[in-house]
């Protein structure tokens, strides 16, 4: 997801900032922190999403995996 997230200048800093926090509170065993700043993550693709439906097809996909995508 990080080419992608290059693509959406600030808000993509953002998105991996949540994601890399998420990604730690998973090292550190907090699930419930870690859920946290992905769902913030999820939140930003939702709306680069809707500004490009037709882009970030590796974002969608995480999404749907994660149960995010509505």
């Amino acid at each position: 997801m990080s080419q992608e997230t290059l693509k959406y200048g600030s808000k993509g800093r953002n998105l991996l900032t949540y994601s890399d926090r998420g990604e730690q509170a998973i090292r550190q065993g907090d699930s419930e922190i870690a859920e946290y700043w992905f769902n913030q993550a999820a939140e930003y693709w939702k709306q680069a999403i809707a500004l490009t439906p037709g882009n970030y097809i590796e974002a969608q996909n995480w999404l749907k995996i994660t149960g995010r995508f509505e």
